[in-house]
This record gives structure tokens, sequence and C-alpha cells, in this order.
């Protein structure tokens, strides 16, 4: 034992002597501990992010909350990681729900908003904290936030039955390129970013069936590049069987171009430029909104809204699940909250089916009889006490739908 210390090692002079003392560690901000997390994500998009980084620019980095108690804290950025508490994540909630922003008109922060940036950058940043022992708790935890309203898709923007084939119409109106566009996002559910990456070897003409193998996504400055490891979802990557009408439009735009071609490149080229979804949207999809109108057509459908259209033309025919295997979707229940609105008509399907089960196919009286009884029985009882004329009139319905004897002795009185 050394100056009572069993382990001479743990004895803070000692260990200062040879170099061993601990040194203290340095305190991490909020902003250093979040760029730290941000570059462990390796497997995201590059354009996310870029946008996880404009979100705590915008956002965090430099907010500077008050809390109940009137104290004012921030900026956040500068803040030590391990000095947050889940009173000062509240007063942030709080603070976004009431902070107005917009380039026309002022408007609050939608639920979803506060929801993605709360969840996507502010807590894993702590998760991120506490498994490096930059801090010992997670303040986000039991804070109150807003709640996220559906994430269902509107009606106005969703074409349906008689509709369809007319915005193919107005879209071959405005040129091949545009029609052919328009037909196969209908034909296929595809995503606008699946749709452009789509290559001549992915479509087996044979077997009438196309592959997703490979997306355009944007990078932080939102130019657009192919992605051929992981699509929008876990089941994005998946192969289905094309309607005739696609495949005709896809042979046709296949001829002379090699297997690796895009069929579907941006305008003037054969090979590889990308077309991007938002100079689509303004040279060509305008264009077709505008014939849509002048035919009375008054929906407001996006390119991305017509696989929102093959979708619920399906839904009723097939049931949920296929469909949401069709259109990519992780699971069902993305797809039932997304699309399930769409379907009126399926609900009144399962009451007929139901209905049927019910009767066996056979035609069964289940009411007509009481009002029939209690009809004939107005004249001798109008002169009876009202409570006693219910009485009789539910006797008399009840004898009737029953195989009595009594009830067999009505029913013959009705038919002479």
């Amino acid at each position: 034992m050394a100056n009572g210390y069993r382990d001479p090692y743990k004895n803070p002079a000692f260990a200062e002597m040879l170099g061993l003392a601990s040194q203290p560690t340095e305190v991490r901000t909020f902003a250093q501990v979040a760029n730290e997390y941000l570059a462990t994500l390796v497997d995201a998009e590059r354009r996310t992010i870029g946008q996880y980084r404009k979100t705590l620019d915008d956002h965090i980095v430099q907010a500077v909350v008050t809390l109940p108690d009137g104290t004012r804290v921030g900026p956040l950025g500068r803040l030590p990681i391990d000095e947050f508490t889940g009173d000062i994540i509240q007063a942030w909630i709080n603070q976004m729900r009431e902070k107005q922003h917009g380039k026309k008109a002022l408007k609050p922060y939608s639920a979803k908003t506060i929801l993605n940036i709360h969840g996507t950058v502010i807590s894993p940043v702590f998760d991120y904290a506490i498994d490096k022992e930059y801090c010992s708790r997670q303040p986000c935890r039991n804070v109150k936030l807003p709640e996220r309203k559906g994430k269902a898709v509107k009606a106005n923007k969703v074409i349906t039955g008689v509709e369809i084939p007319e915005w193919i119409e107005c879209a071959y109106e405005v040129d091949e390129d545009t029609g052919d566009i328009t037909l196969v996002l209908l034909a296929t559910g595809l995503r606008w970013g699946e749709l452009t990456a789509l290559r001549v070897c992915d479509v087996e003409f044979d077997a009438s069936t196309l592959t997703v193998a490979q997306v355009v996504r944007e990078d932080e400055n939102r130019r657009p590049y192919i992605e051929s490891t992981e699509g929008k979802s876990a089941n994005a990557f998946r192969t289905i069987t094309l309607p005739p009408k696609a495949l005709q439009v896809l042979r046709r735009r296949a001829q002379g171009k090699g297997k690796l071609a895009l069929l579907f490149p941006a305008p003037g080229t054969r090979g590889g430029t990308l077309w991007r979804n938002a100079n689509f949207n303004e040279h060509r999809w305008q264009k077709v909104k505008e014939l849509a109108a002048q035919r009375g057509l008054i929906k407001e459908p996006t390119p991305h809204g017509l696989r929102h259209s093959h979708a619920s033309e399906l839904i009723p025919v097939v049931g949920i699940e296929p469909v949401s295997k069709r259109i990519g979707h992780a699971n069902v229940t993305v797809t039932s909250a997304v699309y399930s609105h769409l379907t009126p008509d399926a609900d009144s399907r399962m009451a007929t089916a139901i209905d049927s089960t019910i009767t066996g196919g056979k035609t069964l009286d289940t009411g007509s009889a009481a009002p029939a009884a209690a009809e004939s029985s107005n004249d001798a009882a109008s002169d009876l006490p009202p409570e006693l004329t219910a009485l009789l009139t539910k006797a008399i319905g009840q004898a009737l739908a029953d195989g009595t004897e009594l009830g067999a002795l009505l029913r013959a009185g009705r038919t002479e």
C-alpha cells in the first residue's frame, strides 16, 4: 500500500508523475457532436446529408429559446451537449410551433416539419452522444411533440376512371415524350426517379416484365446521379408485369438503343443525360394541365400523382397487399395509410359480400312481416292507450317472425 492507495497507479500524484493521469475531457458543443454524427451516415443519400446540415443551420444552431422560468438559452449550437435538458428541447419545440415562415405569406411550421427535424436530427444526435459518452441522458425523451395529421393523398390530386385516358391524350398533344411518360407512369406506378433511371436491359420484352434496379437521386447541390445499391424503400427494387400498351411504348423507345441506354433520357439526348422532375414539371406538365383544363378536367395531379392513380385503380380490384408490392412500398401499412380513403367503393363491395354470406344466396324475409302486422292492427288498436298499442304491435310482429302456432295463424290471416 502506497500513501493509502492499494494500487499506486490510482494515486493521482503518482499517476501524474508517470504521465498516466487522465486528461480533462474536452467539452463538445451540440454543433460539434451533430457534425460528428452526420459524418457517420455513410449509407445516406448525399442530398439527405445536405438537407440535415441545412436543417441544423436554419433551425437549431442559431436558435435561442426561452425556458418556463423566463431564462433564455442559446444559441443552441454552442451549448455543451451535456447541458441540454428536456426543458430546453421542449422550449425549442414550442418556439417552432409559434414561429412564422414563408416567402409570400407567413405561416407556422407544420407538425410534420417539427417532427421531422426532431426525429431525423435532434434526437439521433443525442443518441450518438450517449453512445460516445459525451452525455449521459437523452433530453428528447418524454417531450410533448405536435400531433401529425394523416399522410393520405388528397383526392383532387388523383385522376381516376374515365379521366385517365383523357389526361393521356392531353399529354400526347404536348409531344410524344410527355405522352409516353404519362402513360408508363400510370401503367406501372413507378416513381419519377425509377422511370428516368430505367434502361433497355431492365425490360424483358418477351416476358412482359420490368425490373427496377436503379434510381435517380439528387446530391446536396440537387445534381442528379444514379444510385444502384438501394431504392426509396427496402422493397423499391422489384420486378413487375407490364400491361400491353406500356410494353408497346417501351419497345418503341428501345429501338436502336444499346442495352445500357436510358429509355427516358432528357430531351435532345439519346444516351445518358438525366431528366430532372422539376424541368419536366415546368416545361411539359404545365402544358398538359392547361390542355386538361380546356377539356373541363379540374383535378391537379402531378407526375408523382400518376403513381397514386395507378394504386387507387388497382386496390379495389386485387386488394392492398399486392398493390403495395407492385409500387414498392416498405410495407402494407404505408399503402393503407396513403390510399385507403381513395377507394370508398371497396367498403361498399365488402358490405355486399358479407350480406351474400349471411343470406347464403337466398332471399330472406327479415322485416316485412312486422310492419304489415302493425298496419293491419292499427284500426283495432286505435282506441287503445299508446303504450298497450305498442306492446300488441311488438307481440304480433314477434309471433309472425316465430315458427309458433299463433304465428302460423296470423300469417294465414294475412294471406286471405
